[in-house]
């Protein structure tokens, strides 16, 4: 009896670690950092989201994820259209909502994206200002979706 209760104790224990070490790894994800090449990168350094400069984003696999049509409209891959980029770089979901807003940094050499609670979630270069805020929303949309493979 001692042994069942000691082994369950142990996989319970397992279980919400392992939960905790997930949750704290997507939370230091943030802020993230766009390179100069579209990129956005893990802590790690493997490249998770990249935007060419046709406006294609693709996921760590290389797979075609998402683009940003003429009028600023992000659609996915089946063409349903996820948002808006407004001309000032800040991102619209399919209600109207302001999701992300871009800022320009001192310097002007990058924009910095917030989402809707005033917190700092990632920087792109100026290069990069009409697109920044788009790349956060699907930056965290890959993050709350598992990978897949």
């Amino acid at each position: 009896m001692k042994t069942v209760q000691f082994i369950l104790i142990s996989a319970v224990t397992l279980l919400f670690t392992s939960i905790s070490a997930n949750a704290q790894n997507y939370k230091t994800q943030f802020p993230s950092k766009m390179d100069n090449d579209g990129s956005i990168k893990d802590s790690l350094g493997t490249t998770f989201i990249t935007i060419s400069k046709d406006s294609i984003i693709k996921n760590h696999l290389g797979q075609k994820i998402a683009f940003i049509d003429r009028s600023g409209n992000l659609v996915d891959k089946n063409g349903k259209i996820l948002g808006k980029a407004a001309k000032n770089g800040d991102f619209h979901n399919v209600d109207g909502q302001v999701e992300f807003t871009v800022k320009d940094t001192k310097d002007g050499a990058y924009c910095e994206v917030y989402d809707k609670t005033g917190k700092h979630v990632l920087t792109v270069p100026a290069n990069y200002k009409k697109q920044a805020s788009t790349m956060a929303y699907i930056h965290r949309q890959q993050y709350m979706l598992p990978f897949k493979k």
